[in-house]
């Protein structure tokens, strides 16, 4: 079993797929610093499925039972799918979810589905489309997102989990 420095055992480990996103948030990828010419890791560098599965495994074997599939934006990764196949089922793992912005979502949810994901996170920083649009540095309307929301649970990806970076001054008030 691992542990962190005061002895509590570590159940959960996030493993982030990708470095891009199609988004631009100011809090976290900024367009000021990865603009156009923001040289993302080559593709060489990325772990391959088979070597995330195989981390993912190791990890299980020492009591990590929850897997949290992340990026940048996870859903920008080609056949993602077939990561979230060779994932579930495995012995030892309770829980799998994917952490996403749901742009994409409407065209890949049932894949997921298919796949063996059971559920979703989704970042949504505001219910306010000027300041959503502002925030995702953009211009992306906060529709997009909902239609990802929809596109999740009409497949049975639940329970749908929001996450929301609050920002004093930006989205405190909505």
């Amino acid at each position: 079993m691992i542990t962190d420095t005061m002895g509590r055992p570590l159940k959960d480990l996030r493993i982030s797929v990708t470095d891009r996103c199609n988004f631009r948030c100011t809090y976290c990828m900024p367009a000021e610093i990865f603009g156009e010419s923001y040289k993302f890791l080559p593709k060489n560098e990325i772990l391959s499925f088979e070597e995330i599965a195989r981390l993912a495994r190791i990890f299980v074997e020492f009591g990590v039972n929850k897997l949290r599939i992340t990026g940048g934006e996870p859903l920008l990764r080609t056949d993602l799918h077939k990561l979230i196949a060779m994932l579930t089922g495995m012995p030892g793992l309770e829980d799998l979810t994917l952490t996403t912005n749901a742009f994409l979502l409407p065209q890949q949810a049932q894949q997921l589905k298919d796949a063996g994901l059971q559920r979703v996170t989704i970042s949504l920083d505001t219910l306010d489309d000027e300041v959503f649009k502002e925030m995702n540095g953009r211009g992306i309307s906060i529709d997009r997102v909902l239609k990802g929301i929809d596109a999740a649970a009409a497949v049975g990806l639940a329970p749908i989990k929001i996450n929301a970076v609050v920002q004093k001054g930006v989205n405190d008030h909505t």
